[in-house]
């Protein structure tokens, strides 16, 4: 598992080191909400632990990569913003969902 999280994150760097500035945007961004979202499926149908699936922890290399490509930031434009914001709740959501022991949480 170890091994699928820093092919994850070495790939996003490799790609994300040879573009232009919005391009790296898009592929860090693009990066981040799809290992999120794998994330909260690992932990809600695998009952992984956020700590044990390589998609959850992988997501503070990504995020990295994505402020280092100019994510988070006011100039950022919206649409990068929203995936990373996007990214952002699946996170919280898989980490609570594990801290919880309850697949199904829902906050409504």
């Amino acid at each position: 598992m170890k091994n699928s999280k820093i092919t994850i994150v070495i790939l996003c760097s490799l790609i994300v080191v040879g573009c232009e500035n919005n391009q790296k945007l898009d592929v860090a961004s693009q990066a981040l909400f799809y290992a999120a979202d794998k994330c909260m499926l690992d932990v809600r149908d695998l009952n992984l632990k956020y700590e044990d699936s390589p998609n959850c922890t992988s997501l503070d290399a990504l995020a990295t990569l994505y402020i280092e490509a100019g994510g988070f930031r006011p100039e950022t434009p919206n649409k990068y913003q929203i995936k990373a914001e996007q990214a952002r709740v699946k996170a919280w959501q898989a980490l609570a969902i594990s801290e919880s022991d309850k697949p199904f949480l829902s906050i409504w």
